[in-house]
């Protein structure tokens, strides 16, 4: 019986979505029908949650991976990008200070 709640709670990829709150309703919801014992249930739960997190995790590692991908195909202005640009900013600005400090020590 332990395998027939096992495969429930795996049914489809939306075992992520899962709440521990679900997970636990799901297993006493069984255990209250007698469909496994408390031990079953217990070792249920913690595997379903394992499971879980295992699926949060991957999804979220792959949702990082196209965006990535994504952004890697595609000319996108970053953070990054906006950093580079303010540095080579005050680089020119600092340059023209020099200048005009020369040119009013020769024109004065």
């Amino acid at each position: 019986m332990r395998e027939s709640v096992r495969k429930i709670g795996l049914i489809g990829a939306g075992l992520w979505a899962m709440t521990e709150d679900k997970i636990n309703e799901l297993v006493k919801d069984l255990v209250d029908k007698g469909d496994i014992s408390k031990e079953e249930g217990k070792k249920a739960v913690q595997e379903l949650i394992d499971e879980s997190k295992k699926q949060t995790i991957d999804l979220e590692k792959k949702v990082s991976e196209k965006i990535q991908d994504a952004m890697s195909k595609k000319e996108i202005f970053t953070g990054k990008d906006m950093n580079e640009l303010e540095s080579r900013i005050k680089d020119l600005e600092e340059e023209i200070r020099r200048i005009k400090n020369k040119e009013n020590m020769f024109f004065k």
